[in-house]
């Protein structure tokens, strides 16, 4: 094999190796801390999130009318031991109605 060709293949072998292990690593680790905490897990509730809550249980839908004057259907979730209204958690699907 002529010396060119063998550091063509020597060079492509290197630049396919450079490219290819950040992807490799990235893949290994699983997800990260942000992709699996909820959305505003790091801000403590609202007065408006844990008022809407009182009376309530883990996992029910409550509307309320937040600092800001928007309505917001949020569910109910702990946080820090406080029950108190989330954005993006996830609830059961609903069964679908039976058809006669």
């Amino acid at each position: 094999m002529p010396s060119h060709q063998l550091r063509r293949l020597a060079w492509l072998a290197a630049l396919s190796a450079l490219c290819a292990s950040p992807f490799a690593s990235a893949q290994t680790g699983g997800p990260s801390a942000a992709q699996t905490t909820p959305p505003g897990a790091s801000t403590p509730p609202a007065k408006e999130a844990i008022d809407a809550c009182a009376g309530k249980a883990a996992g029910d839908r409550v509307q309320f009318t937040d600092a800001k004057k928007k309505k917001r259907k949020w569910t109910c979730v702990m946080v820090d031991g406080t029950l108190a209204a989330r954005s993006g958690i996830a609830t059961p699907a609903r069964k679908a109605p039976k058809n006669p």
